[in-house]
């Protein structure tokens, strides 16, 4: 009986040491009040804070940073916020500061300005992942590579820069490799002074490191102008563009933003063997919209269209019975190939030619040709010898032709005409009778 007396005082002492709980969350005062206090942090100089701005003036500003009261950003430490936001800093705007006085009975004393180079590492690392593309200012340079302001020095290899455009390499001697390094440090120091266009690829702190790169912003500038490119193209227009590239069937052009190619047989109004005879590469020139894929992202382009065709006016310019001025290019079985105009050729059918006018047609001479009929569909003219036109000497006399065509430097070296051109062309009129219907 005793103990369990014992027992049960003890037991009402336990309880009238507990203190009071709340009935509802069943924590104690002290508990309750602990809960209401805030998680103010304990700053360090030189630490540095997101806050939030809640007054501005022009002495200083006020920014809530957790604190039991604001801290305070002098004007000499604000420096230019425009800079960064890309507008003035308004009340409600986050920021970073750097922490010069902690919080001592009284207000934290901040600096905008000092935290700037925090601000741009933690920029530079989110744009590695948002792909952001930067204009920066070039300031300095080394034989890798140059140097660029962003707030932070960044560095941008030679293999990452698009402004130094290296050709022929590979193939140079010892002599012409050293000359080359000699002025490929060169065109770096040319530039020191202007802007270009980058993106960062590569972020380290703890060394201080930061790798950009102008090709890939390059890339990405041109797949932003290449959608807007072919949101602009339609078929007929003229448009400006550079040889991107050659090959054997045709060339490219670049258009600002994606190529377009130009087959071979739109280059020019007369016959091409190789884009490398009429065009270069680099070589800035006007071309005409043929076509545009939007689906494929395919340009047809025409270079001679930007012209007017030679042909519209044919008639005109060299009707039938016409005594004009041609330039051998070349004799065959099938009959010789005349260079009358550009983008206008002639054909003499074997059946046409005495054998005694073969020691004229030399192949490059200037020599007089009647027009004897217009091929419309193969765009050549049937022409007949009018060496009545010829001096002593052999010389065409200019006074007494209607129409004369200069020749040019080097004659094209143009293909055969097949058995069956030469036969199909013997089905038009004849020497003969286009004779007997002009004398009627």
């Amino acid at each position: 009986m005793d103990d369990e007396r014992r027992r049960d005082r003890r037991a009402s002492s336990r309880q009238a040491r507990q203190p009071d709980r709340d009935e509802d969350t069943g924590l104690t005062m002290a508990e309750l009040l602990d809960l209401r206090k805030p998680d103010i942090p304990q700053l360090r100089r030189g630490a540095v804070v997101e806050g939030e701005v809640v007054f501005i003036d022009s002495d200083d500003v006020l920014v809530d940073i957790g604190l039991k009261s604001e801290g305070v950003v002098p004007a000499r430490e604000l420096g230019d916020p425009a800079e960064d936001l890309g507008r003035p800093l308004e009340v409600g705007d986050r920021i970073l500061v750097s922490v010069i006085q902690p919080d001592d009975e009284g207000q934290a004393v901040l600096s905008y300005r000092r935290a700037r180079r925090e601000r741009r590492w933690r920029q530079v690392e989110d744009m590695i992942q948002s792909g952001e593309v930067l204009e920066v200012p070039v300031v300095d340079h080394n034989r890798g590579g140059i140097v660029v302001d962003l707030g932070l020095r960044g560095f941008v290899p030679i293999s990452q820069l698009t402004s130094l455009r290296r050709e022929g390499e590979g193939s140079e001697s010892r002599e012409e490799l050293v000359g080359r390094l000699a002025d490929l440090v060169g065109r770096l120091a040319d530039l020191v002074g202007n802007n270009i266009h980058v993106k960062v690829i590569e972020v380290d702190r703890r060394r201080n490191r930061l790798i950009l790169s102008e090709r890939l912003a390059d890339r990405a500038l041109r797949a932003q102008r290449r959608d807007e490119l072919f949101d602009e193209l339609e078929p007929g227009q003229v448009r400006e563009g550079i040889v991107s590239n050659l090959a054997s069937f045709g060339a490219f052009i670049d258009l600002g933003g994606a190529d377009g190619l130009a087959h071979i047989s739109e280059l020019s109004w007369d016959h091409v063997n190789h884009p490398s005879d009429v065009l270069k590469p680099r070589q800035r020139l006007s071309v005409y919209v043929l076509s545009v894929d939007r689906e494929e992202h395919k340009i047809a382009l025409s270079l001679k269209r930007v012209e007017e065709d030679p042909w519209d006016t044919i008639e005109e310019q060299y009707p039938p019975g016409e005594d004009i001025t041609g330039v051998v290019l070349r004799q065959s079985n099938y009959g010789v190939f005349v260079q009358i105009d550009e983008g206008v050729e002639g054909y003499l059918h074997p059946s046409d030619t005495d054998p005694a006018d073969v020691a004229f047609l030399e192949e490059g001479r200037a020599l007089p040709f009647r027009v004897l009929h217009i091929d419309y569909e193969r765009r050549r003219l049937r022409l007949l010898p009018a060496f009545e036109h010829l001096d002593e000497h052999g010389e065409v006399v200019p006074e007494s032709l209607e129409g004369t065509y200069a020749p040019p430097d080097e004659a094209d070296d143009h293909p055969a005409e097949s058995e069956d051109e030469a036969e199909d062309g013997a089905d038009a009129p004849t020497k003969d009778s286009t004779q007997s219907d002009t004398a009627e």
